[in-house]
């Protein structure tokens, strides 16, 4: 199946990719806008150079991931054997290894941790 990069000028003038398989159907997108197209071109780039050997989840075991949310920040979550998030940082790191580092403390506490039921008021 054949696909082609299209990239577009959107509503508020940033610069956005998808990606359209030969039957039309858009099977990706940037997600974000870039201001200018330069950077998108660059972002198709990134695409092509790293999807190729990406790990795909399978989603079989339950698993912890780390990610950058819109502030730049990284946090981790636990992503269930359904793909629903069971927990997350709830707080941000400032490096991806920060986060990897919180969501091991996770896995190394989290079995012989306590509960403690507080009072509503």
């Amino acid at each position: 199946m054949v696909a082609t990069f299209e990239l577009y000028e959107d509503r508020a003038g940033k610069y956005r990719w998808r990606l359209v398989a030969s039957n039309g159907e858009i099977i990706g997108d940037s997600g974000e806008g870039y201001t200018t197209k330069s950077g998108a071109r660059d972002a198709i780039g990134r695409i092509r150079e790293r999807a190729p050997g990406a790990a795909i989840p399978s989603f079989e075991d339950t698993h912890f991931e780390v990610f950058q949310d819109k502030a730049d920040e990284y946090r981790w979550r636990l992503v269930a054997d359904n793909g629903r998030i069971l927990a997350d940082s709830g707080e941000g790191y400032a490096s991806k290894h920060g986060a990897r580092d919180a969501a091991a403390r996770v896995q190394q506490r989290v079995t012989d941790a306590g509960t403690e039921e507080l009072d509503d008021s």
